[in-house]
């Protein structure tokens, strides 16, 4: 049993961050100089989201990030001035990327321009490792989000579970690809894939609840305890212990997704570390959710936002 005083919290980690800035326009023509009038800029990354929505909760939380360069700087300040959140750095050789989005608001049409993330050598991914071994030491659930930029640290979430599992920590997976795949032989408590990361991980097509059904399925028989299935719009299926269920957020006018599928593994996240039942972890988690997508900043609600919301939110056993 653990007794250090931070040990009620979450911890996330995002081993490819970003400086996330987005600017607003008219339209956007190509080879045209174009003036902004306004801009945003916010740590980016998924676990990032994730601790800004646990902060948004009421939650406490820590961020875990691996950072380089001016842009890395950038980042640990708007993580801990911007959102509140403690940062546990991990400083690396290449610059931390930037992702600039450019809206065209009379259309409501995104363009995203993705820089590459950075290359991390041997003992880069030694010192992320001894980071984290520390950092888990204070936490109660530990959330492992995104994919890296390299292929040195594709099967670092596989590394660091069974560390976080040691320290008494459950541990929640978001992530794709190949990170996914080497992390899922870990065996976290908990994956949250969305229906596309699914697909690719149990290799059949989630047309159907039967084929939902039949994927959580999959992940229940390598060990998965909990597996959370977001589907958009459409809510989310939740499975542990024999219960499933399914979570029908209310319509919405919806304004940026993006980062939904985070403030849900918040919702969850937090759920864990109070002991909740799963019908109250997923109705918090797919209003929190729908809550995120009523304005363009992620993760910028209220808790009372999303209790709010999460009245009518419909929950039903499968």
């Amino acid at each position: 049993m653990k007794n250090n005083r931070h040990d009620a919290m979450i911890l996330t980690v995002t081993p490819n961050p970003c400086v996330d800035k987005t600017i607003f326009i008219d339209a956007l023509t190509p080879g045209a100089k174009i003036r902004s009038r306004k801009f945003t800029c916010i740590p980016g990354g998924k676990g990032t989201n994730v601790s800004r929505a646990v902060k948004a909760l009421g939650g406490e939380t820590s961020a875990l990030v691996i950072v380089g360069g001016h842009t890395g700087r950038h980042v640990v300040e708007m993580i801990e001035t911007q959102d509140g959140v403690r940062c546990a750095p991990v400083w690396v050789k290449d610059m931390t990327r930037t992702i600039t989005t450019v809206l065209e608001e009379p259309v409501h049409r995104q363009t995203a321009l993705f820089e590459p993330g950075p290359e991390l050598s041997a003992e880069e991914k030694e010192s992320v490792v001894a980071a984290f071994r520390y950092a888990v030491k204070e936490a109660r659930v530990a959330t492992f989000n995104g994919a890296s930029s390299c292929p040195m640290t594709h099967d670092l979430y596989a590394t660091l579970i069974p560390i976080a599992r040691d320290a008494g920590a459950l541990t929640v997976l978001d992530s794709y690809g190949p990170d996914f795949a080497l992390a899922l032989d870990a065996v976290p408590y908990m994956v949250k894939p969305n229906r596309e990361e699914a697909e690719e991980a149990v290799g059949f097509a989630l047309d159907s609840d039967v084929a939902r059904r039949r994927a959580m399925d999959v992940f229940h028989e390598k060990g998965v305890r909990l597996v959370v299935l977001s589907l958009g719009a459409e809510g989310a299926l939740a499975s542990r212990a024999g219960e499933r269920i399914r979570a029908i957020p209310p319509k919405i006018r919806e304004i940026n997704p993006v980062g939904s599928g985070d403030a849900l593994v918040a919702a969850f996240a937090i759920g864990l570390m109070e002991g909740w039942p799963l019908e109250q972890m997923a109705r918090l988690g797919v209003a929190a959710g729908a809550a995120n997508a009523l304005s363009w900043d992620i993760g910028h609600f209220t808790r009372e936002e999303v209790e709010a919301v999460a009245q009518d939110v419909v929950v039903e056993t499968l």
